[in-house]
């Protein structure tokens, strides 16, 4: 009897444990969108929060047609309104929250301009969901040398591994449930921080900020074909380009404010009217001194060598002022005299935007104050001034009541913290660009034709214009030898 007992004991033993092995062999063989949540990186401005909205239902539409069940698909200006949700890294908390404990292995941040193919995306999840040491894939860039934009950091410990790498956001990249948990660990305990105040680069400073350092390393990005940076047959994202809406705004519907220093009217004001300026009609220079030749007109304060936030306020009060009696004009660029742009482009892009009348602030967007916990809360966005401002009317008009504490405070920072106590929205273009095109991966610089750079190359200050911008600045019929 004893040992019947014991036989049986041993058989149930056995076929629990046999239950217990093939449940685990089913869990991590299957894999379908229920181990997927879809996010995508948003604004609130009406034409982005649009193609979000295209593209989640997109999203839903597909996965009904391959499983008959509903994703799991969240837009960020919606779902999670946090500041600097652009960041990812204030997206982590809620997300975990939601989804620990679920079905969930795997989030992929997308850009609302992504392209997603559904079957191929979750196809790449189950083949690295298989290697439990890969922890977050995509597109892998990396740089050849320190940039301002990556805050001159390199990691020279990695050259012999291949580089320190990091995602092309524009392709979007995935994240194990698990790599973010063990992320906020480390930012609650204290071991993982960013050294820098500003946001610049969000896919490079997540990166950076999973990696830590030498001593302490976290796992580097992994390097996936599907994460595409232009469409193949074998691509589960790639970035979209920023197609046009409708026709491009009239060129004569923008005032272009620029900011110079007499010490540059000889040299970089010199440049703008060789290159971009003389395919524009309402252009004027805003100076310390008159300058009819360019035309400079002096703003009644004194240069700074640094900061220039009374001398853009002051420039935005005139404008406006100006434009009053230009009915036409919808929008106002405010440029520095080494920004470099592409008129065209510029008002291909501007017709996505509302002008006039609505407050529409567009640019490259930077962050100040949500890397650390302390000032997560009181952080705010600010668009760059080197890459140029695109700036409606009203828009344009609510900055320029904005006060500076300093005036060689930071025009560009000091109208953010402004525009987020007036919540005034920002909005962020990546065709604008606050650097060289070198300072960029080409495949990043690539993904699009850009509207803006700044800084001139110093030996050749014309070369990024003819590049980038003067084939479609110029009508067809005209040589651009012959302009220059």
């Amino acid at each position: 009897m004893k040992k019947f007992k014991y036989d049986l004991f041993s058989k149930m033993y056995t076929f629990k444990t046999l239950v217990l092995i093939l449940a685990y062999i089913e869990y991590v063989s299957s894999f379908d969108s229920r181990n997927v949540v879809f996010t995508i990186v948003s604004q609130q401005e009406p034409y982005h929060a649009s193609v979000a909205k295209r593209l989640k239902e997109n999203i839903e539409t597909q996965v009904w047609e391959l499983e008959e069940r509903q994703p799991k698909v969240h837009v960020t200006h919606e779902d999670f309104p946090i500041p600097g949700a652009w960041t990812i890294i204030p997206l982590l908390r809620p997300l975990v929250t939601k989804y620990n404990g679920s079905d969930v292995r795997w989030v992929v941040f997308v850009e609302s301009h992504t392209a997603v193919r559904c079957k191929r995306l979750i196809d790449a999840l189950a083949a690295a969901d298989r290697h439990k040491d890969t922890m977050w894939i995509g597109y892998p860039l990396r740089d050849d040398e320190p940039t301002i934009i990556h805050h001159f950091t390199f990691y020279e410990e990695l050259e012999e591994e291949g580089g320190f790498v990091y995602p092309n956001f524009a392709s979007g990249f995935a994240m194990r449930i698990q790599l973010m948990e063990q992320l906020l660990d480390q930012i609650e305990r204290g071991d993982r921080k960013l050294e820098a105040d500003f946001s610049i680069d969000p896919a490079f400073e997540l990166a950076q900020l999973i990696y830590g350092d030498k001593t302490n390393p976290g796992p580097l990005l992994t390097a996936d074909p599907s994460f595409c940076v232009v469409s193949a047959d074998n691509c589960a994202t790639y970035p979209r380009q920023f197609d046009i809406c409708g026709s491009p705004i009239p060129e004569s519907s923008i005032y272009f404010a620029v900011k110079t220093w007499s010490g540059f009217h000889s040299t970089r004001a010199k440049v703008v009217k060789k290159t971009w300026g003389k395919h524009v009609t309402n252009i004027m220079f805003y100076s310390d001194k008159d300058d009819p030749s360019l035309p400079a007109e002096a703003v009644g304060v004194p240069n700074t060598k640094t900061g220039h936030c009374l001398k853009t306020v002051t420039i935005l009060q005139r404008v406006v002022e100006r434009v009053r009696d230009l009915p036409h004009v919808k929008w106002i660029f405010l440029a520095d005299d080494d920004t470099i742009l592409g008129v065209q482009r510029l008002c291909e892009v501007l017709s996505c935007y509302r002008g006039g009348d609505d407050v529409t602030i567009l640019g490259e967007r930077y962050g100040y104050g949500y890397g650390k916990r302390e000032t997560a809360s009181k952080g705010y966005d600010y668009v760059t001034g080197g890459g140029g401002a695109a700036l409606s009317v009203a828009g344009a008009a609510a900055l320029g009541a904005c006060a500076c504490a300093d005036p060689a405070a930071p025009d560009d920072m000091t109208l953010g913290a402004c525009a987020r106590i007036l919540r005034l929205p920002l909005t962020h273009s990546p065709l604008f660009h606050q650097a060289r095109p070198r300072e960029y991966a080409r495949e990043a610089v690539a993904r699009d034709r850009p509207a803006t750079f700044h800084r001139h190359e110093p030996r050749d200050p014309l070369r990024v214009y003819v590049t980038w911008f003067q084939h479609h600045d110029l009508p067809a019929n005209r040589n651009w030898k012959d302009e220059l």
